[in-house]
């Protein structure tokens, strides 16, 4: 079982550099030594603390998974064991996969084949999210109303596409991310059975039609109001919008009926989808599904496409090894069977102990933020009291969910995985429509990307305005139950308070208490509370991530708003704790309470990460780089400035009228 200790960011003054003055930078003083003495392995494109924590959450999965696989035949069919297992053994059983070739997708493939006509296409376009889970084209999705989240809607939601970072789409043909992604796409074309010449044909197809897709969505920018992405409008008005298709066939083959309305997330997009399908062949779109579905299978099928695989990750993420496939298992697995899987994890590694500690310090958290927010001057006193109701009802659930969502009918055998894949996804797609016009009924950590139990991070949810912390992430070096106060308030009490923040950041303050899309602020307070966040884009647009790359501020607004109040809160309420615990008041290798939280706090953020992933974290992720947020949000807090005497003239000196009070 990997450690972590002091190498992986645990809390330690190793990591420091005490040579460096903290006034003049922080995060040298911080984390230089660790900086200094840890080389990024080459088949990882960033290290830091979390990074770390996922390198030991593989191995205790590997262990979880490989004993169910060892008791799966003998368990009860439909138990987590019995699946969990069964499916391994099925992704594992690398001979059978490799022998069947492409056969598996046959019957889907011939399904496209024989389409004839834009009604035919419409009507596949929802049996293609039933099959994949997967968006092309365009579909339709059933999720919480964000103007009324006591009912579930549907939204009309665009193609996904295959580069995550958009922006390579307007690169030129030439650029060596394109050329990569074509190379990419060809060779898993050829592998899929395609001619040489009749793969290049295809690539291109796909990279020309995804550009056009790309062209009309709204921006990462943009999508940080979540306004932008809420268009409610009558089914006849939508429908009007892109005639050449069928959005009752659509429905039909996703399994669902017409609703009265539908809600819009792209507002751009379906006069261009529209003209796209007017001047386009049938054909054209006909083969992008085809595409689209082997690339979706891919990871499911012979392992001829590892190779492919491996070297488009080398280039657009600077990462040339694939991992084992052991442990390619966990990603599939936490994608397709998420809560039995996690299930099993709880069981075997969580200690409830945890969980109580861990609760505790979110009422400790949520106390100190409730008490700042009475004390906002910038606040009139009508919007200071729909704050406080909203943070008063602010709900959180702590490890996992109770209860599990009952996966025991779906049909998980040993051998064929894409069978296994297919009846996972139907499951779960099903699951989601029969929601549709009925009262909403959150599942608890049930998002594959962000609240699973077995998954290292923390979220917000302004739909109902709650947050969950999964069991994973209640874990070294984030929460280390057994150190001091001032570690694991200014780690995980952090983290905390960040999500409690999220209800209230650029995006989060456009809910009210129940989770409602409403603009409940008097229009001064709302000026003045952009003011604030104004002052967080003007700080990250001034910080070089690399030569001549600026963070982004206008994406990074609502992360970096989180970490200040997350950082502000955790102190103060480390200092309450230390009030009622003063035996822990005390300094520790020469260093106060204090100095250790923030120092705490910026080895937690500490990074290492090659240019592509520091490039895409600039173009595409809401959350800035780690070097910059190691110390961005400390210098917003007046108590940094006593802890460490920095003073007026020090390069980490922020000015007062330049940092930030919202919260």
């Amino acid at each position: 079982m990997p450690e972590i200790g002091p190498d992986q960011l645990a809390f330690s003054v190793t990591n420091m550099d005490r040579r460096v003055d903290p006034g003049v930078d922080f995060y040298r003083y911080a984390s230089g030594g660790w900086l200094d003495r840890v080389e990024r392995p080459e088949r990882l494109a960033a290290i830091g603390a979390f990074q770390f924590m996922a390198e030991r959450l593989k191995a205790q999965m590997v262990r979880t998974i490989n004993e169910a696989a060892e008791k799966a035949a003998t368990s009860p069919q439909g138990s987590p064991v019995q699946q969990v297992g069964d499916f391994y053994n099925s992704y594992m059983d690398v001979a059978a996969i490799d022998a069947a070739g492409m056969e598996p997708l046959r019957p889907e493939l011939e399904r496209i084949g024989a389409i004839a006509s834009l009604g035919d296409l419409s009507e596949y376009l929802g049996r293609y999210t039933l099959v994949t889970s997967d968006f092309a084209l365009l579909s339709i999705v059933p999720s919480t109303d964000r103007a009324d989240t006591t009912r579930t809607v549907f939204y009309v939601v665009s193609g996904k596409l295959g580069l995550l970072q958009g922006s390579l789409y307007e690169e030129k043909d030439d650029s060596r991310q394109i050329q990569a992604y074509l190379v990419f796409l060809r060779d898993i074309l050829k592998i899929a059975g395609h001619r040489p010449a009749e793969a290049a044909r295809l690539a291109d197809l796909t990279l020309d039609l995804e550009r056009a897709f790309h062209a009309a969505k709204i921006t990462p920018v943009e999508a940080v109001d979540p306004r932008n992405s809420y268009n409610p409008q009558p089914f006849a008005t939508l429908q009007a919008e892109i005639p050449e298709l069928d959005l009752a066939r659509l429905l039909k083959g996703l399994g669902a009926e017409v609703p009265e309305t539908l809600a819009l997330t792209e507002p751009r997009y379906l006069p261009a989808l529209s003209q796209m399908l007017r001047n386009r062949p049938l054909v054209d779109f006909k083969d992008y599904l085809k595409v689209k579905l082997i690339l979706k299978f891919q990871p499911y099928l012979t392992t001829a496409f590892d190779e492919p695989v491996r070297a488009v990750n080398a280039t657009l993420a600077g990462v040339s090894v694939l991992p084992p496939r052991e442990e390619r298992a966990q990603d599939l697995m936490r994608e397709n069977l998420g809560q039995p899987v996690s299930r099993l994890y709880v069981e075997n590694y969580f200690k409830e102990e945890t969980r109580a500690k861990a609760t505790d310090m979110v009422q400790r958290i949520h106390a100190a933020f409730l008490e700042r927010i009475k004390t906002r001057s910038w606040l009139s006193e009508p919007t200071r009291q729909a704050a406080i109701d909203k943070l008063e009802k602010l709900s959180f659930n702590i490890a996992y969910p109770d209860p599990w969502i009952d996966y025991s009918g779906v049909a998980i055998g040993p051998r064929n995985v894409v069978a296994n894949i297919m009846n996972l996804i139907a499951f779960d797609t099903k699951r989601e429509i029969d929601k549709a016009g009925k009262p909403v009924v959150h599942d608890a950590f049930s998002d594959t990307h962000s609240t699973l139990p077995i998954i290292i991070n923390a979220a917000y949810d302004s739909s109902i305005n709650g947050f969950e912390v999964p069991a994973a992430m209640l874990q070294p070096a984030a929460f280390e139950a057994d150190r001091d106060a001032a570690v694991y308030f200014c780690r995980l009490g952090a983290v905390l308070g960040h999500e409690m923040t999220h209800g209230f950041d650029s995006g989060g303050r456009l809910f009210d208490a129940t989770g409602n899309l409403r603009d409940w602020w008097a229009p001064q307070d709302a000026a003045a509370f952009e003011k604030e966040a104004h002052k967080l884009i003007d700080q990250a647009n001034g910080f070089e991530v690399l030569p001549g790359l600026k963070a982004n501020g206008p994406l990074n607004v609502k992360e970096n708003m989180a970490d200040v109040g997350g950082i502000n809160f955790a102190y103060q309420a480390l200092q309450t704790y230390l009030s009622e615990h003063p035996a822990d008041n005390v300094e520790i290798d020469g260093m106060t309470p204090a100095q250790r939280c923030f120092v705490a706090w910026a080895q937690m953020w500490t990074l290492k990460a090659n240019e592509q992933t520091l490039r895409y974290l600039v173009a595409a992720d809401t959350h800035a780089p780690g070097n910059y947020r190691a110390f961005a949000a400390l210098q917003h807090v007046e108590a940094f400035y006593e802890a460490f005497d920095i003073e007026e003239g020090d390069p980490m000196w922020l000015a007062p009228e330049k940092r930030v009070n919202a919260w």
